[in-house]
C-alpha cells in the first residue's frame, strides 16, 4: 500500500513540476488532497493492541492523520501565527455528524471532558455557528485537519478509532492546532530516527521531517516522549513490536506516548497556547517516564485569557524535506528508481 502511495506520489510530483512554479509544499505530492486508502478500513479494525501501534499511525496523509489542504498550508502556515486558525475564547464548537454507537460517542466526550479537566479549553456543541469541528466516521481512518479551518473543521474517527479516549484526545488536539511532538526541532537530541528499520518507503521518511528553526518555538517546554502526540516507538516497523524505528537517547521508562490521556507537558502547552499561563522562566525537567496532566484548577480557568503565540506543533511551521543522512537518501532514490523501471516493464 505505502509503496504505491509513494510511487502515485512520485509520477503526480514529476508531472507538476512540468507545469507549475517551485512549490514549497510538493514534497508532500498527494497528501495534501488525497483520502484515506481504503485498506485502512480493515488494518485499523484488526489492530492488535499489543503490538504497540496506535490506530492514528496507520492512515496514509500528511504525518499519517493530518489533513492539510494546499489553501489553508498557503494562507496560513507561511507567515505568523493567524489567530483565525485559533478556537476563539479556547471554546472548540463541535457537531456529531458521524453514526456513533453508546461505546464510541461516550469515550469521545470523554475525551472532551480530559481536556477540559486538565485545560481552560472548553467544547460546546453547535447550534448555529459557521466554523466547527465535524466529527465523523463516514471516511475511514483515524485523521483530523490541524487547527480551526474555514466552515468545517473535520476529525473523522471510524470504526475502531473510538474505543479508548487515546485516538479521540490525540485528533482533538490535532484541531486545536497542534503537530506531532516527535516534529519537533529538538527532536534528535532526545530520541534516535532509525530509517533502516521503517518500512523502505519515501511516503513514510516524510514523516519525519522537521521545521525550520527560525519559524517555531517550544515554550521553553522539554521534549515528552510520552505525549500523547509522539509516534509509537514501533511506528512504520517492518517489524512491529520487534525492530524499533524510534529509541531513546535520554533515560525513559516505559513505551513511547502511550498514555491514556494528556501528559503534564501536553496540557501545559495547550495552557500557554490558548489560556494565557506564563511561559517557564526557569528550565524544567526532561521527563524520564509518562507524567499525567494535573486537573487545572477553576480560578485559573475563568481568569486566563487567550493568546497568539506558536509552538513547534502549531501552524505556524514551514515544512521542509526529512533530514536524512546522505545514506538514506540513496536509499531512498534507489528504491523509487527501482519501483519507476518496475512500472515500465508492466
Amino acid at each position: 500500500m505505502y509503496a504505491s502511495i509513494a510511487l502515485t506520489t512520485l509520477i503526480i510530483a514529476q508531472a507538476a513540476s512540468k507545469l507549475a512554479p517551485a512549490d514549497p509544499f510538493a514534497h508532500y505530492g498527494t497528501s495534501l488532497y488525497r483520502t484515506i486508502d481504503p485498506s485502512i478500513d480493515e488494518l485499523i479494525r484488526n489492530l492488535n493492541r499489543s503490538s504497540g501501534i496506535q490506530p492514528w499511525e496507520l492512515g496514509n496523509l500528511v504525518e499519517s492523520d493530518m489533513r492539510l489542504p494546499l489553501p489553508k498550508l498557503r494562507n496560513g502556515l507561511k507567515g505568523n501565527m493567524s489567530n483565525f486558525f485559533r478556537w476563539p475564547n479556547a471554546t472548540l464548537i463541535y457537531k456529531f455528524d458521524g453514526h456513533f454507537n453508546k461505546s464510541e460517542r461516550s469515550f469521545i466526550l470523554g475525551a472532551m471532558k480530559e481536556f477540559e479537566k486538565y485545560t481552560c479549553v472548553r467544547f460546546k456543541e453547535r447550534t448555529n455557528e459557521k466554523s466547527y469541528a465535524s466529527i465523523d466516521n463516514s471516511a475511514y481512518g483515524c485523521w483530523a485537519d490541524v487547527g480551526r479551518g474555514v466552515g468545517k473543521t473535520l476529525v473523522n474517527l471510524q470504526q475502531g478509532c473510538a474505543d479508548a479516549l487515546t485516538t479521540p484526545i490525540h485528533e482533538l488536539m490535532h484541531a486545536l492546532g497542534f503537530f506531532h511532538e516527535h516534529n519537533r526541532l529538538d527532536r534528535d537530541e532526545f530520541i534516535e530516527v532509525i530509517y533502516d528499520n521503517m518500512i523502505p518507503d519515501p511516503s513514510i521518511y516524510y514523516n519525519f521531517q522537521l521545521p525550520e528553526d527560525d519559524e517555531v518555538t517550544n515554550f521553553s517546554i522539554p521534549y515528552d516522549i510520552g505525549s500523547i502526540m509522539h509516534y509509537s516507538q514501533y511506528a512504520f516497523s517492518v517489524k512491529p513490536s520487534k525492530l524499533e524505528t524510534m529509541k531513546a537517547k535520554v533515560p525513559w521508562e516505559g513505551l513511547f506516548g502511550q498514555g491514556d490521556t494528556l501528559t503534564k507537558y501536553d496540557a501545559l502547552l495547550i495552557n500557554i497556547m490558548y489560556c494565557g499561563a506564563p511561559k517557564p522562566t526557569e528550565a524544567l525537567p526532561v521527563p524520564q517516564r509518562w507524567i499525567p496532566a494535573e486537573p487545572l484548577l477553576r480560578a485559573e480557568t475563568t481568569t486566563a485569557k487567550p493568546i497568539r503565540s506558536t509552538t513547534t506543533r502549531v501552524l505556524n511551521r514551514k515544512t521542509t524535506p526529512a533530514k536524512m543522512t546522505g545514506s538514506e537518501m540513496e536509499k531512498m532514490k534507489k528504491v523509487l528508481i527501482n519501483k519507476l523501471l518496475a512500472k515500465n516493464r508492466q
